[in-house]
């Protein structure tokens, strides 16, 4: 039986055509995540064997099956895939936990970090992002002279706790649990009438031709607010985050000065993003950098 799954495919397609082939165990995880993607993608483990009435490791099993490390990264890629599959535009999409997202690929994400830090030094005042990767970018930050940080990450601010030579604001808005973040339109309002040196900016989709995207609508709208009131937007992605895109899309490619990324990043792609006037960097995890 071909196991495979490729990236474009329907994940829970996939699962569904194996189902006859599958052991006893695996079935019924398939049948709990064919009928409920949603609970598959915000319970905890524990709480997924127990309703589908299999061991924990069962389930990690099952994710390794399709060619994934694990539960994160088999959640993550589900979510793309139901992204792919919303047939109506501005729909809700299903969104990875924020626990999820932060054990992804952590040795790129922090050397990414390292090295957007060493880009905010003539910085005095930045917006950064909610996210795993920007919350690594202001542990960085802790020890940088005074700037003035604005962020959406309520990770962020705990990050930044301790550090009182940073003047360190939240705009006005509703607390999405989800993403551990501020939301909504009035985050826009707040940031009307206020200018920013740079926005450190993540995004949960980006196409070197159409732009960065993600998965939340009132973040899309908030992300273009904090782009419009910023002088330099500076992305900080890991590779993986370089794909096609079926996301709610908020930033063109011209609006975008400068890319932190891996060495996961293929040369084509570096090129499209150079000829579209990026400055990429492709930061190797165990050091170095390559233009």
């Amino acid at each position: 039986m071909d196991t495979s799954y490729q990236p474009g495919e329907s994940l829970v397609g996939v699962i569904a055509r194996d189902m006859p082939d599958l052991n006893k165990a695996f079935r019924r995880i398939g049948a709990y995540i064919i009928a409920s993607p949603d609970r598959f993608m915000h319970k905890p483990l524990q709480e997924i064997a127990r309703e589908s009435n299999v061991s924990e490791p069962t389930v990690v099993r099952f994710c390794r099956h399709y060619g994934f490390k694990g539960v994160p990264d088999f959640r993550i890629a589900l979510a793309m895939s139901l992204a792919r599959q919303s047939p109506v535009a501005g729909s809700s999409f299903i969104e990875p936990g924020v626990s999820d997202k932060a054990v992804m690929n952590l040795d790129q994400k922090k050397a990414i970090a390292r090295f957007a830090a060493a880009l905010a030094g003539t910085d005095r005042s930045i917006i950064v992002d909610s996210g795993s990767t920007t919350q690594l970018f202001a542990s960085r930050l802790r020890e940088a002279p005074a700037m003035v940080i604005m962020t959406t990450g309520l990770n962020v601010v705990e990050t930044l706790r301790g550090a009182p030579q940073h003047t360190v604001m939240l705009p006005a808005g509703a607390i999405r649990f989800e993403s551990n973040s501020v939301s909504g339109r009035l985050v826009e309002s707040t940031l009307a009438n206020m200018r920013f040196d740079t926005l450190y900016l993540g995004a949960d989709s980006i196409d070197p031709l159409l732009g960065l995207s993600t998965y939340n609508i009132d973040e899309a709208h908030q992300n273009t607010a904090m782009i419009n009131v910023s002088q330099r937007v500076v992305v900080l992605a890991d590779s993986t985050k370089f794909r096609t895109p079926a996301l709610h899309r908020f930033c063109e490619i011209d609006r975008i000065h400068t890319i932190v990324t891996d060495t996961g990043l293929s040369d084509e792609i570096a090129e499209q993003l150079s000829a579209g006037g990026v400055t990429v960097h492709r930061i190797d995890p165990h050091g170095g950098d390559q233009p």
